[in-house]
């Protein structure tokens, strides 16, 4: 099951299902006689690419994700014992530095988990994901994270695996969840469903509630498609636990 999520979802993407939709068209009009047919399927893809583009639409949807958990501006949580940062995959090119072996995703996370670090003393930061939690490690060493407070756990493959990983190490004790805002919903439903109550963290918002509209809003844009993949990713995971009856 997990694998068929893998190799299913990326077809699902903006910008795949634009391409395919598109290319649909194209070989109608190419290679059958369907010429309306051909001309209907590419302006839906054309419309399809606009829309997913399109600053505002994207944002809309986006946004009912990464609002749903407030910023925790004020790190300091009484009795907090760990800080959870879960990975989002890595470069693997060890002839890098390991701060980019991380994606720019991940190292939002990070810097937010070592920032609770500071602000909450006496806690210990766990590192989860499959591979990249080795890696997100040595960063938050380059950045003055002593060994001994960090914890990795290298073996989960997605956020569900992560979620039973950290019930194991935390057991009853109270812990911050980091994460970042559009998936914290996501990982908030897995957690709480092996009975952990962690106090959300919300990392990385790609959409800012700016007090004036920047000009350039209302123009599709390469940031427009990033914004709506991530929506479509994180409805897709949500839909998929749903239908599994994970959460």
């Amino acid at each position: 099951m997990f694998h068929f999520k893998k190799i299913l979802s990326p077809f699902l993407l903006p910008v795949p299902l634009c391409l395919e939709i598109l290319l649909l068209g194209l070989l109608l009009l190419w290679f059958t006689r369907r010429q309306q047919t051909g001309k209907v399927v590419i302006t839906a893809g054309v419309l399809l690419s606009c829309l997913f583009s399109f600053g505002p639409v994207p944002d809309y949807f986006l946004a009912d994700l990464e609002y749903r958990y407030n910023p925790l501006l004020q790190g300091r949580v009484d009795g907090a014992r760990w800080i959870v940062v879960l990975g989002d995959g890595f470069f693997c090119d060890t002839g890098l530095p390991p701060g980019n072996q991380v994606p720019p995703t991940g190292i939002f996370r990070l810097i937010e988990g070592v920032r609770l670090l500071r602000e909450n003393p006496h806690a210990r930061l766990i590192f989860t994901g499959h591979e990249v939690a080795p890696i997100m490690a040595g960063v938050a060493k380059v950045m003055g994270v002593a060994d001994n407070e960090i914890v990795i756990e290298p073996t989960p493959r997605d956020t569900e695996e992560e979620a039973k990983a950290v019930s194991l190490l935390v057991g009853g004790d109270r812990f911050i969840l980091v994460t970042s805002a559009a998936h914290m919903p996501r990982a908030m439903a897995l957690f709480e469903k092996e009975g952990l109550r962690p106090t959300p963290a919300p990392a990385e918002y790609l959409v800012r509630k700016s007090q004036c509209p920047l000009p350039h809003a209302a123009i599709p844009s390469p940031e427009g498609f990033r914004t709506s993949t991530t929506a479509v990713y994180e409805h897709l995971g949500l839909a998929w636990l749903k239908l599994r009856g994970r959460i």
